[in-house]
């Protein structure tokens, strides 16, 4: 790569934290968020290293996994719901499923006319991607651990393996082996490859994912402390902050930023696109969101809400469909309805819900804390007293 010194400054220059990969990626979507252009230069080499060994090669995708989990952290927008990165250019070359199905085309121009005509291959079939994933295979294992008790769904897994199986042998038949080495242990390593390759990147991706989205159990435990020994109170999931000074929420927001960073906490802000200002990462069951709003009573007088609500972590929706799964399938298959067998799954759920509480209470205080240094007063707890100020004058609103 190559850029001006005053564009690689702007944009923060290398990111420190990736140790592996994605510093180049992480360094060009600043860049592009601050405003500025890349460009391919049809003159660039990138020489890159060969591994040559499987051993070398599952650590490299390793990595990569890792550097996906942690530019998630940052780019929230240019992932999908399964933390891969959305990809809308061309690999040429590269073996494809879609063989199966479309060939390629040629690009001839408007009525023929088109000068250099050149084949291009169709778009990389996303079906693919889905059936080699590591979710795909996941999904896989379960049904198959479910044929034991369910007969009725004992083809399923094989359909879905033989799916994972015809990616990979795609992937054998395209791919371009020098003739001397074209054998057939070559061509049975290429499906190997091409069949554990999206399992090793994505395991890591999901470990590394699971990790780092927990904020470390230290800093939770911590509690925060007002000056002048003021007390914490007031509603959970709503905190009113009022300011004469025409402070609003976009400095409760930088200071409660600051914050989070000074304490170690894992978080991402919002990218544009939604319905949260800050999502922060708590346990290992739950994280939490902060919505803010600031609404502006005649002069330099703002009042500005703090909404917080509390979300599901992926563990705990998979968690929690695994047990009701065994707890419906127990109940279905026998004469008498045991009721005591739901005790259990109902004191987790008391678990889930106190570990809710104190993450939401521990967020609260922490905001209100960034608020005192922000210069923002907290309202009191009773919705009267918040209503008494806001009928004062009328007031507009601006939130985010």
């Amino acid at each position: 790569m190559a850029w001006y010194r005053w564009a690689f400054e702007n944009a923060g220059g290398f990111d420190v934290e990736y140790r592996q990969a994605g510093d180049d990626v992480d360094f060009c979507w600043r860049i592009q968020q601050s405003g500025h252009e890349i460009a391919f230069s049809p003159t660039a080499i990138v020489w890159h290293h060969r591994r040559l060994t499987l051993e070398a090669f599952q650590r490299q995708q390793e990595g990569y996994g890792e550097a996906e989990s942690m530019l998630r952290f940052k780019h929230l927008i240019f992932f999908g719901p399964t933390g891969t990165a959305k990809w809308r250019g061309q690999i040429y070359g590269a073996p494809r499923f879609s063989w199966f199905i479309n060939r390629p085309i040629v690009y001839h121009g408007a009525f023929g006319e088109g000068l250099f005509q050149s084949i291009y291959p169709t778009p990389q079939s996303e079906v693919a991607a889905y059936l080699s994933s590591v979710e795909w295979f996941a999904l896989t294992v379960f049904l198959f651990g479910l044929g034991i008790f369910l007969p009725e769904v004992r083809i399923v897994p094989y359909l879905m393996f033989g799916g994972t199986l015809c990616v990979a042998i795609s992937y054998m038949l395209r791919a371009r082996i020098e003739p001397k080495f074209d054998t057939i242990p070559a061509r049975l390593l290429v499906m190997f490859l091409a069949f554990t390759q999206p399992l090793v990147r994505g395991w890591s991706r999901y470990f590394t994912w699971l990790q780092f989205k927990r904020t470390p159990r230290a800093v939770i435990a911590a509690h925060e402390f007002l000056p002048g020994g003021s007390r914490f109170s007031g509603s959970l999931s709503r905190r009113s902050y009022w300011s004469e000074e025409g402070k609003d929420r976009h400095q409760l927001l930088a200071s409660t930023i600051a914050l989070l960073e000074e304490e170690g906490w894992r978080y991402s802000t919002d990218t544009g696109w939604n319905d949260w200002d800050i999502h922060i990462y708590g346990n290992f069951w739950w994280s939490m969101v902060l919505q803010t709003v600031t609404e502006y009573h005649g002069g330099p007088k703002c009042l500005t809400r703090v909404g917080l609500r509390n979300r599901f972590v992926a563990t705990t929706v998979i968690i929690n469909l695994i047990v009701l799964t065994l707890l419906i399938y127990h109940q279905l298959n026998t004469t008498n309805a045991q009721l005591w067998a739901f005790l259990p799954y109902l004191l987790f759920l008391l678990f889930l819900g106190l570990r809710a509480r104190k993450l939401r209470r521990r967020v609260a205080e922490l905001v209100d804390v960034a608020a005192h240094r922000a210069g923002l007063q907290q309202m009191a707890a009773s919705a009267a007293a918040v209503r008494a100020v806001v009928e004062k004058i009328p007031a507009y609103t601006h939130a985010g």
